[in-house]
């Protein structure tokens, strides 16, 4: 029953949350490289809304499709298969965080992920430990992922 919960959550933030940042795709082809210090020359804090929010948008649209993708039916059988696939969308989130130079987007965008880490954090505890109590934190959560969103696509519209 618990992992039929994580598994519905799961679809909910593919359909609901990564479509935060992704309105206006970038036509720069940029590399993602996950190393924390691979990216210093990208952090300007002179940077645009416009630019920074197209900048994340392009890595957070990327962890959307990888995460629209994971197959929820999976949950039940490969539980560590399927919090380590929404690791990587997790990961993906705070590499798009790292990358933005402006201060305002790289706060909105370190909210989304820090909702998706805990999101992850009780599925882990749903799915792998199977601890039935952490299955109630996920409506918070659910709702703090779509505030974290909300805002910063309110950031990235305006």
């Amino acid at each position: 029953m618990n992992r039929r919960i994580a598994a519905l959550t799961i679809a909910a933030v593919a359909v609901l949350g990564l479509t935060a940042c992704s309105g206006s795709p970038s036509a720069t082809d940029e590399s993602s490289t996950k190393g924390e210090n691979s990216a210093p020359a990208e952090q300007n804090t002179d940077q645009s809304v416009a630019d920074a929010c197209t900048e994340a948008g392009t890595k957070v649209q990327a962890a959307s499709q990888e995460l629209s993708s994971l197959d929820v039916s999976a949950a039940a059988a490969d539980p560590q298969g399927t919090v380590d696939a929404f690791s990587k969308t997790v990961d993906a989130i705070g590499a798009a965080a790292e990358s933005v130079g402006n201060p305002e987007v790289k706060a909105a965008v370190g909210d989304v992920y820090d909702d998706f880490g805990a999101l992850r954090d009780v599925l882990s505890k749903v799915l792998i430990d199977q601890d039935t109590s952490a299955a109630s934190e996920m409506t918070t959560i659910m709702a703090d992922v779509q505030e974290s969103s909300t805002a910063l696509s309110t950031i990235c519209a305006g």
